[in-house]
């Protein structure tokens, strides 16, 4: 049987704000059911490649397909093809109970699905958004944008703000999930060991440009390479 073909491919990508590059040459790809950690310092890039890919900005050059289709700056049409971005904000909206984020999202058939998937927020319904904790949240968000039944999953910068025991809750449910259900997903994380521990492989960006990428096991085995690449060395 031949393999599937990746869900999303960024080719040689260079993008940035106002015609300046942020990134530059990028490329990766991820396969349905596949996890890619998308790490790096600080203003390395990965932001700016997690929105290009999203359509949420135009590429200066270079390509990104999803799910076979060009990626062409339309965010309307790129989300309703099945990709979906979680921000480093998580786009929640705190004034709001979080069982009325989650009727924002789809029906009862959704919900519950989402809500067996993160069964820590079932008991937290008619809570408000904002009165819940920082993992709580990240929680939520996700849970929310699966009910939109996405293909391709995007997530910046996952442990913002979260506990380390958040954490760990949360990355094994997301390696479940990319199992379970051949959801393609794209992490930025700056726990290295844990997102390489579910990841599949792993690209390092450094200044806008990759300086590794490689097989995320492989990468764990060798901390010094990973270092180098964060240092730019």
């Amino acid at each position: 049987m031949a393999p599937a073909a990746p869900a999303l491919v960024i080719r040689d990508l260079t993008a940035g704000y106002r015609g300046v590059p942020a990134v530059r040459g990028v490329t990766l790809e991820v396969a349905p059911g596949g996890i890619v950690a998308l790490l790096g310092p600080n203003g390395a890039g990965k932001t700016t490649t997690l929105l290009a890919a999203a359509g949420l900005l135009t590429p200066l050059s270079g390509t990104v397909t999803a799910l076979g289709s060009p990626v062409t700056g339309r965010v309307e049409r790129t989300a309703r093809a099945g990709v979906s971005l979680i921000p480093d904000d998580r786009g929640l909206f705190h004034r709001l109970t979080v069982a009325e984020n989650l009727r924002l999202a789809g029906g009862r058939a959704e919900l519950d699905e989402a809500l067996d998937r993160f069964p820590q927020i079932r008991g937290l319904l008619k809570r408000r958004c904002g009165l819940l904790s920082g993992g709580e949240q990240q929680s939520l968000a996700i849970a929310r944008t699966l009910m939109r039944r996405p293909r391709v999953l995007l997530i910046d910068e996952l442990s913002m703000g979260l506990s380390p025991v958040a954490v760990q809750a949360i990355l094994p449910t997301l390696r479940r999930l990319a199992d379970e259900t051949q959801l393609a997903i794209v992490l930025v994380e700056q726990h290295i060991d844990q997102a390489l521990s579910i990841a599949d492989s792993a690209v390092v960006l450094h200044h806008g440009a990759v300086a590794l990428a490689g097989p995320a096991a492989a990468l764990r085995a060798d901390r010094d390479q990973i270092q180098r690449a964060y240092f730019g060395r």
